[in-house]
């Protein structure tokens, strides 16, 4: 039976457990991510069971698989996570282990479980393992903790008098051996960072990476990979929210979105004048349950995989190739506005192997950067470089504007009146109201909160009013959008409540 299928089933089946059984689970089986602060305090490792199977008489489950780094520049493939393969539960002893798959090997094990006994005694000792050697393991102690600003009680294992591992009753793991080194006090222990969540309730909340009000800019500049001294041309980027939305399981934005793109005359490089394309709107949404990001028109804008936990992976667009996610940092980069966490880099597999690859060089080094707040600072070319962001209702400003001064030019700059549009909110029909009469027949949009056109209308000439009918409509947010003759679009927003 598929491990996915099970791991429903097997959460329903001990459902009915006594209720001490729920307890002191060091991973919980719901998909929720676990975060552990690895070899320094500003870095995270996250990681959770995501698939389940029954293997005799013990309910299994299986952490996400991840890459490793196999040297300075190569990466593999592993069944492990930071604590092994599987989690492992016997409900007749109430015995959880962690269990490491040493792979296949011609005499002896390489295989390790980290066994854990909450319910029993304290001062009763028992035997982990670690490949063919026993580790004494003992109750040590039961009490209380203080984990992530909530107290909950734990019991602390002792093993082979060298490490103390630490177990929750209602948060699991709280510190335990990297990579199951079990047996040593010189072997690296991680410690809980912050209590479990689901992942869009973590470091990948859609609502911490991007966190921008209408009105707000971000301005990206593009340099692509050159083999010559100078690249052939720089692109900036600029982009304005025109809405935001946030319903019960999206985040949606939609931005004004205006490029410039210049060219070098430099050798090697084919000159040319300066390009700016027309403004175009661009729609850009994030689930709230899983993390993961969609963009329409948005390109660079999208975090990619963004939800991957520390290490794990996914296909890439190119053939042969993975994003992988490195671990989380929370400090703030030097010289930067903004905290970066998220961080992925593409992965190729190497000429003759199945499970080596190696990062991209030139060309192919590709990278991406999320902030708190900005969301994607760096992917591949395009590189953050100025932002204007509301935080607590005052303008917060990183970097500069001027490069961006000829792009999505403001009312203000082009002397124009702001549209209005009454009544608003709106039950059956809105009135639209020109500045001025329409001097050619003008196009009026209606979009949603997706970016999506779904009323189109022309406005005659001499017109300074038009009628817009809502009838049919779901009732939400919209946006109307007024192409007058010889200007940028303009537009403002409509709220539908029949």
């Amino acid at each position: 039976m598929n491990h996915r299928y099970l791991l429903l089933l097997l959460g329903v089946c001990l459902s009915y457990l006594p209720i001490q059984a729920q307890n002191w689970r060091p991973f919980r089986p719901n998909g929720d991510v676990h975060a552990f602060r690895g070899a320094s305090a500003d870095t995270v490792l996250t990681l959770r069971l995501d698939s389940a199977a029954v293997s005799g008489s013990d309910s299994v489950y299986y952490f996400n698989r991840i890459m490793r780094p196999a040297s300075s520049s190569t990466w593999k493939k592993s069944v492990n996570n930071q604590f092994g393969q599987q989690l492992r539960y016997n409900v007749a002893t109430r015995t959880y282990a962690l269990y490491w798959n040493g792979g296949p090997t011609p005499v002896l094990t390489l295989d390790k479980f980290l066994v854990l006994k909450p319910f029993v005694p304290v001062g009763t000792t028992w035997a982990s393992i670690d490949t063919d050697v026993g580790r004494q393991t003992t109750l040590l102690s039961r009490g209380t903790m203080l984990l992530d600003g909530v107290t909950d009680s734990i019991v602390t294992f002792r093993v082979d008098n060298a490490q103390n591992v630490v177990l929750s009753k209602n948060y699991g793991l709280v510190s335990g051996p990297k990579d199951m080194i079990l047996g040593f006090s010189t072997a690296r222990m991680l410690t809980l960072a912050r209590r479990p969540a689901p992942a869009a309730r973590t470091y990948y909340n859609p609502l911490t990476l991007l966190d921008l009000q209408v009105g707000d800019e971000l301005g990206y500049q593009q340099q692509p990979y050159s083999a010559g001294p100078f690249p052939c041309y720089t692109g900036m980027h600029l982009s304005r929210v025109l809405s935001r939305q946030v319903t019960a399981d999206s985040l949606i934005y939609t931005f004004q979105q205006q490029s410039r793109t210049t060219y070098s005359s430099a050798p090697g490089c084919s000159g040319g004048s300066p390009v700016t394309t027309p403004v175009a709107t661009v729609r850009l949404a994030a689930s709230l349950r899983t993390g993961v990001w969609r963009g329409r028109g948005a390109s660079f804008m999208t975090p990619l995989n963004a939800d991957l936990l520390t290490y794990a992976y996914r296909a890439s667009p190119f053939l042969n190739a993975f994003d992988v996610a490195l671990p989380i940092v929370l400090t703030q980069p030097l010289g930067s506005c903004l905290p970066v966490p998220l961080r992925q880099r593409r992965l190729y597999r190497l000429s003759g192997t199945s499970s080596e690859f190696r990062s991209g060089l030139d060309a192919l080094a590709w990278e991406q950067q999320v902030s708190q707040g900005a969301g994607v600072t760096g992917q591949n070319e395009h590189w953050l470089v100025y932002s204007r962001r509301t935080v607590n209702n005052t303008p917060v400003v990183c970097g500069s504007r001027a490069d961006f001064a000829t792009l999505l030019p403001t009312k203000a700059a082009q002397g124009l009146t702001p549209l209005q549009v009454y009544p608003n909110p709106a039950t059956s029909t809105a009135t639209l109201l020109l500045p001025a009469p329409a001097r050619a027949a003008t196009p009026v949009r209606l979009l949603d909160a997706l970016g999506r056109v779904v009323r189109t209308q022309l406005l005659p000439v001499g017109q300074t009013t038009a009628a817009l009918p809502l009838a049919g409509l779901a009732p939400g947010l919209y946006l109307v959008e007024v192409q007058m003759a010889g200007q940028l679009p303009q537009h403002i927003q409509l709220q539908y409540q029949p």
